[in-house]
Parts: C-alpha cells; structure tokens; sequence
C-alpha cells in the first residue's frame, strides 16, 4: 500500500524551526511520506535527506544572479579595480532605487521556484506553514487533486510584522488572499485557543471546519537536558544569577525595556546577568541602548543556537522571560515555544500578563506575570526571584512536571495524526 505524501512548505529556515520539525516528524512516525521545502541555509544543500524525510532549499536566487553577485563583490573588492569602478559597483548594489524596482521580480522568482519545487513531490496533501505560502499550496492542491491544510502559527493579519513592516501593496495582498483561500482548506490548524476563537468569528461563513488547536508543547526528553556551560561561554562568574531571553531580537518583545530594568536590578542584585539569545533584527541598537544605559556589561548576547540544541541552553539559566508587548492581537494571543521550553528545563518564567501565558503560567503556579511596558515591573518580578531561591526551584520543578504530565508534543501530536486521519481517509 502507497504512503499518502505530505508536502509541508515553509519560508522560515528548518534549523530553528521547532514546531515545523516537530509535525513533520509525527507525520513521518504516523505513516506519512513527508516532504520539506523550507528556506536556504548556509552550508546546507539544496537536497537532503532527514532520516526518512526529504528536505528541499529551493535557491532564492538564480546561479546566473549567484554569479553575477559574486562577481560584483570580487570587483568592489579586487585591488586592481580603479577606486571610481569600485564606489560605483558599491553604489548600483547598495541603491535603495535599484532594491525597489528589482524586489517584486525577485519575490515572484523565488514565489515560482517554491511552486515547482511544491507540484513536484506531487504530494496527497499540501501543508501551508502560515499565511506566506497558502497560496502556492492551495495552487498545488487544485491542479493535484489534493488536501490543503492550512497551519496558522501566527494571526498574520493581526501580526507586528504585518502591521508595521509590511507595506501597503503586500497587506492589501494579504487581506484578500486569506478569507479568500480559508474556505478552501480542508484542515485549519491554530496555535492557542484564543486565536482560533479569532479566526473563527473573522471568517464565520468562509471556514469549512472548526480550527485544530496544536499547541507549541515540546518533546519530553527521557532524561533531563544537561545544562551547557553559560556562564563559562558568556565569561560570567559562577555565583551569577542568569536572566535568559531567548527568541527573534525584534520590536515590541519588551527588550528596550528589559534594559531599562537593568539598572535598577543591578543596583539591588549586581549578580544578575540578562543573556538574550536569538536571531539579529535590532541587536545593534539593543547593544547601543545597553551601553548608553551603562549595562552592557550586564546585558549579554548571544548567537542563536539550533533548536535541538536549545533546550541544553535554557536549562542552564536561573528564568526564562517573555515580554511581548501589547503591540497587536497575535502577541496578545500568543502561547510561544519558548513558554513551554522554559517550563521543561525546570526554570520560572516571567511573562505578560496576556490571557494565554498567563492561564498557563498561573494555573501551573511556574511564573509572575509583569507588565511588559513597565521597566519598574519587569525589575519587580526579576528582584522578587533573584532573591529566593527555594521559590525559584519549586516554581522550576512544578513548571517541568506539568509539561511531562500534561503540556508536551505527544498529546499535540496525537490530535495532528488523528485530525490527519479523518481528513484523507
């Protein structure tokens, strides 16, 4: 008997994409053929195999324009290069002008080269990891005759990068491509209950079914994760009590004003040390803001490490924090991974006072909920653990016994397999 193909597509990169891993390897334990496509990573082929899985990095670029960049760089570098030649060729790559009018042409290449890599597996089943690739899965599954899941891990609509760094073309876009393709979808996923809630009143004559609850839990390992040495790779001392913060360094995550708590923490506990661990999109001024605040030597970066690797960093650290401002609905009605992994390796969290963290966190007795505009209260809360650590230690142990007994991926898992199975068969 054939396999019923699963072809998941997704424009993040697969090395730190915990929840896109996750579903692709239940899918494959369940029975399921799974196919990967997924952005192109350094060092990485463009093809290869994960145990039973195929991953595919279709190139965003061309091999001509590959080249030709290549070429480009050697020039604005190369000695023999007259000076005036080498500014030019650094003007024409670094021209705003030139980005605008070659970006949309860009965008729509890379678009196509997704659709083919897609309509090759010829797959039974088209998973559409967010709003950004729905519309090159709903494309393969008309012209494959195939199901259409579409896994919604963010309110994209009601999301900080589509509100504020979107541009107006592509939220125009966007705004008529979802309704117009959610009642196409054999399957919707949802990540917490509120935003399925959401997505169910927004679209209440356009969605054929109910939305899929699958939480961000995390697989349990057997035995506790060991802690890597934080303090000897970030140069700390051994009694420093570790703040960590752990996820893309962008706006709106309450990390301006962690910096801003910083010296009033120091002044009463000089042994906390905040590590913010996680992907640059605003770590330079984040490093300017802690030096002008006199704390850059008390807030720490740290490069992202992968997601399997993640766990044995996080369970090196004292608490975990999560301070999403209320910048938008998809913040407000956010559950992250990063919730659920500070609770596995046994660490108390400091979170927003939001409804999904904070039915959690409170009901699980495993963290303090802060306003997370409120450097004050953000200081509060990080005071209030520093300096009890018995209180740490049994908010970490009920936090880590509550994802084993009830928060973790293989009770998420059996709803993916079992929502799979009534779809396709």
């Amino acid at each position: 008997m054939n396999r019923i193909r699963v072809c998941i597509v997704v424009k993040n990169q697969l090395w730190n994409d915990a929840r896109v891993k996750k579903e692709a390897l239940t899918l494959s334990g369940a029975g399921y053929e799974v196919r990967i496509i997924c952005k192109p990573e350094e060092g990485r082929p463009e093809r290869e195999l994960w145990g039973d899985i195929l991953v595919l990095r279709p190139p965003r670029d061309s091999a001509l324009r590959r080249r030709l960049r290549g070429s480009a760089m050697e020039l604005e570098r190369g000695g023999w290069t007259p000076s005036m030649l080498r500014r030019l060729i650094g003007l024409l790559r670094r021209s705003g002008l030139r980005r605008l009018l070659t970006k949309p042409a860009m965008l729509l290449k890379y678009e196509m080269r997704l659709l083919r890599a897609a309509m090759r597996t010829r797959a039974g089943v088209y998973h559409s990891s967010d709003l950004d690739t729905l519309l090159i899965c709903w494309i393969c599954s008309i012209l494959r005759r195939s199901r259409l899941v579409y896994d919604s891990h963010e309110l994209w609509l009601e999301s900080h990068r589509f509100l504020y760094e979107t541009p107006l073309i592509g939220r125009l876009w966007y705004r008529i491509l979802e309704p117009l393709l959610i009642r196409r979808a054999d399957m919707v996923i949802a990540v917490t209950g509120h935003r399925g809630d959401h997505m169910a009143r927004h679209y209440p004559r356009r969605m054929r079914v109910s939305p899929l609850i699958v939480e961000n839990c995390p697989d349990v390992p057997e035995e506790r994760e060991s802690p890597v040495d934080l303090r000897g790779e970030m140069g700390l001392p051994g009694d420093a009590i570790v703040v960590l913060y752990q996820g893309i360094l962008s706006p709106s995550r309450g990390l301006e004003e962690l910096i801003e708590a910083a010296p009033l923490v120091g002044r009463r506990e000089p042994r906390v040390r905040f590590v913010l661990m996680g992907h640059d999109v605003i770590r330079s001024q984040l490093e300017r803001l802690a030096g002008e605040a006199g704390v850059a030597d008390r807030v720490l970066f740290h490069d992202p490490v992968p997601s399997e690797l993640l766990p044995r960093y996080t369970a090196a650290a004292d608490m975990g924090l999560i301070l999403f401002r209320n910048s938008c609905l998809n913040h407000y009605y956010s559950l992250p991974n990063k919730l659920y992994e500070y609770m596995m390796a046994g660490i108390p969290l400091i979170a927003s006072g939001f409804p999904e963290m904070s039915a959690v966190f409170e009901r699980e007795r495993c963290g303090i909920g802060v306003d997370p505009s409120s450097p004050t209260d953000i200081a509060r809360a990080v005071l209030e653990l520093s300096g009890d650590p018995e209180r740490r230690r049994s908010m970490g142990d009920a936090g880590r016994r509550a994802v084993v007994e009830r928060h973790n991926w293989s009770i998420q898992a059996k709803k993916l397999v079992d929502a799979y199975g009534s779809m396709v068969s």
